[in-house]
């Protein structure tokens, strides 16, 4: 027998599903992250915590609270388009100066430092992600029965966690594709036009929300 309280938990996971495998600067560093054979499962942690903070600030009604003020969201999604701008734009230019591939010291401290200060950045300062978890699930877990708002919660943040784990182990099989530089290459440049096609969409965002 289905209560509502699992009701709720499989609309909130279904919800976290469909939000969280849409193509985004984090799933581009873990697939890249997984396919070079580098430190992985930080970056995963750092993501699947990053969303449930997200979350957990929507869950406290600060979703409700943006989506009343469209110039506040509008000032989030330019800083975020510029951030975007910049992460392509470091990929862009790999791809045309042929260093793409991976160098072999992902032990080094401050490799590991810059990658998870990178995590970070791409975690909190992206406003889809904002958008996606404080406004949109945020919104949709404040129309739920009160009883039940935990659960849904709980929800998205395991479709997160899930969704992280499957992209990790999945760019973990990879490697032996990424093994030739060109390949590489082709990645970049891919996630270099992904984060032109997402600017795209938050400054179209940004513009409707003045």
């Amino acid at each position: 027998m289905i209560t509502p309280v699992t009701s709720q938990f499989f609309d909130g996971f279904l919800l976290g599903i469909v939000l969280f495998s849409a193509p985004g600067p984090k799933d581009a560093l873990v697939l890249r992250q997984g396919a070079s054979g580098g430190s992985l499962w930080g970056v995963v942690a750092i993501c699947v915590i990053a969303d449930a903070v997200l979350i957990a600030i929507g869950a406290a009604g600060v979703g409700v609270l943006l989506d009343s003020h469209p110039r506040v969201v509008s000032a989030m999604l330019l800083a975020g388009a510029a951030y975007l701008v910049w992460f392509g734009g470091q990929r862009m230019l790999a791809c045309i100066r042929n260093t793409s591939t991976p160098n072999g010291v992902d032990g080094a401290p401050n490799i590991h430092r810059s990658l998870l200060n990178t995590t970070l950045m791409l975690s909190f300062a992206n406003p889809y992600a904002w958008l996606d978890t404080i406004v949109l699930i945020g919104s949709t877990g404040a129309a739920t029965p009160v009883a039940a708002r935990p659960s849904f919660f709980i929800g998205t943040m395991s479709a997160s966690c899930i969704w992280f784990m499957i992209l990790a182990t999945g760019a973990r099989k990879l490697t032996g594709v990424f093994k030739y530089p060109k390949v590489w290459r082709w990645l970049d440049a891919a996630i270099a036009l992904l984060m032109a096609y997402l600017t795209a969409g938050l400054l179209r965002d940004a513009i409707r929300s003045f």
